[in-house]
């Protein structure tokens, strides 16, 4: 499937400026209110790139455990190719515990928070999600969703399917 997670691509055409415009404050740090729409046109801006897109909630553990290794891969393959965009599945009302999460771990990329967190969010980013967490889909870099895990990934596993997509140096 193309980089449309769901919708046809005319709807996502402009993502950033509609990112941009809507977003929360963490302390000093914006966080930008991402639908899947937006999410969408995302991932269709990194072509050529491969994009890691990875829900995640402060009240999971599964997430709070694999997210450093979702770190350390997009630290060892950023400069090959590799985008990461976090998408925070917690309340607005959260955002204290979004923040914290944000100072403890200290993502060095994209960090958003989904516009709702309901079924149509879900539905509308893969039919057959209905809220488990963590959730990663990884694309190749043509914008196609390639691999989808409904449960946490390990270093090992990402940084392989990372390294199969990526283009040969």
């Amino acid at each position: 499937m193309k980089a449309t997670i769901g919708r046809p691509r005319w709807l996502v055409s402009s993502c950033a400026a509609v990112a941009a415009a809507c977003s929360l404050a963490a302390g000093a740090q914006e966080i930008p209110v991402v639908t899947p729409e937006n999410l969408a046109a995302l991932v269709a801006e990194n072509e050529g790139k491969v994009v890691v897109v990875n829900f995640w909630a402060t009240w999971c553990p599964p997430c709070l455990r694999e997210f450093p290794d979702i770190i350390d891969v997009y630290n060892r393959y950023r400069d090959d190719g590799l985008e990461v965009l976090a998408v925070s599945m917690n309340y607005p009302e959260e955002m204290a515990d979004i923040r914290e999460f944000l100072q403890n771990f200290d993502p060095p990329f994209p960090v958003l928070l989904a516009s709702t967190v309901d079924e149509t969010f879900y539905e509308a980013v893969l039919d057959s999600w209905y809220g488990e967490m963590p959730m990663t889909l990884i694309f190749d870099t043509a914008g196609n969703r390639v691999h989808i895990h409904k449960r946490p990934i390990t270093y090992p596993e990402l940084a392989t399917e990372v390294m199969e997509l990526l283009p040969a140096s």
